[in-house]
């Protein structure tokens, strides 16, 4: 079996899976721009599943170097290690992935940032009108003419004419 073929298949692959996640990301923020709480839960489990995928392409990658590992009785912990058995145009396909994978990793982290700081902002907007809405039913009392407490009637915002 040709190890170094396999592992340049499975970063392929995985490269195909982190596309998936960086459109599924780019949809999330629509969804969250729209308040579409229904599409970022599916979008969110759609996530779920290629991250599986690609924790299943990680360890199957570990697993054939150390393999390769056994079977050339030299230690590879990484592909960088790769270099001293790969061909000259294997090792360049195996450069070319990582930079590609590179690249769409930071595009993805990029992409979860935003959406980190628009959900952010709607919490934020959120409590701040809970707390609006809040304080403007909240039980302040004023004296009666009959010298009973009553509910004091408050307008939600404060106009002076």
């Amino acid at each position: 079996m040709n190890y170094v073929k396999k592992i340049i298949e499975l970063l392929e692959e995985e490269y195909k899976v982190f596309e998936k996640v960086l459109n599924l990301s780019n949809e999330k923020t629509k969804y969250v721009v729209e308040n579409n709480l229904s599409g970022l839960i599916e979008l969110s489990n759609q996530e779920k599943k290629e991250a599986e995928t690609i924790s299943k392409l990680e360890r199957e990658r570990l697993e054939i170097l150390d393999a390769l590992s056994k079977e050339k009785n030299i230690a590879i912990a990484n592909l960088n290690d790769l270099a001293f058995i790969a061909t000259p145009n294997e090792w360049q396909k195996i450069n070319d992935l990582k930079v590609k994978l590179s690249e769409i990793i930071f595009k993805l982290k990029k992409a979860n940032d935003l959406n980190a700081f628009l959900v952010s902002s709607a919490l934020e907007y959120i409590d701040f009108m809970t707390n609006v809405i809040s304080s403007y039913f909240s039980d302040n009392t004023t004296y009666q003419k009959d010298g009973q407490t009553g509910p004091q009637k408050k307008n939600l915002f404060d106009v002076k004419l």
